[in-house]
Order: C-alpha cells, then sequence, then structure tokens
C-alpha cells in the first residue's frame, strides 16, 4: 500500500509505503530554490501527508479483510492517526538525514 503527496509549485513529488518508508523522491529546480532547511521541511511535510494516505488505506483493508481489528490493533501496528504520525516518523529519521 502506498501513498502519494506533491507539491507541484516546487516540483516535489514523493511516495511512501505505509508506515512512512520512501519509495520514491523527485525534485526540480524550483525544489532546489528552496534552500536546504526549506526544502527538507517541504520534503518532510509531503512525506507525512503521504505516510497518512497510505496509513489510512492500509487501516481501510486490514478492516475489511480481518475481521474484528479495531483501532487500538491498527495503531499497534503502526497504523496511528496523525498525532502518531509525526512521533513515529522522527523515530525513523536517520540522524544523517537530519537538519540541525
Amino acid at each position: 500500500m502506498t501513498g502519494h503527496a506533491d507539491d507541484p509549485a516546487h516540483t516535489i513529488t514523493v511516495q511512501v509505503e505505509a508506515g512512512g518508508a520512501l519509495r520514491s523522491l523527485s525534485l526540480a529546480g524550483p525544489a532546489l530554490r528552496l534552500g536546504p532547511i526549506g526544502l527538507a521541511d517541504a520534503i518532510l511535510d509531503l512525506v507525512d501527508t503521504a505516510t497518512a494516505r497510505a496509513n489510512q488505506r492500509e487501516r481501510f483493508v486490514l478492516r475489511d479483510r480481518v475481521g474484528g481489528i479495531g483501532d487500538e490493533e491498527l495503531d499497534a501496528l503502526g497504523f496511528g492517526g496523525p498525532g502518531d504520525l509525526i512521533e513515529a516518523a522522527e523515530t525513523t529519521t536517520p540522524e544523517t538525514w537530519r537538519v540541525s
């Protein structure tokens, strides 16, 4: 299950797996003019959006296929809501990707 998000104004596109693993990242000239911090922020915002979409799709699929599965179980599997998304993403981001 994947999620997609893009920023056409800055020519940035991301695709992620449910849970937030990055599958693809595409950017062009306008994205590079954001500067390192602006570009990092834009990419991470898009990854958050794409992850939320993929997670929501995965929640629906799991609910349909696994009878009786509830929100607690889905949250335990890593498909939490938006509040959980940022915290989970932070713990899986390698230190080398972080902007100080």
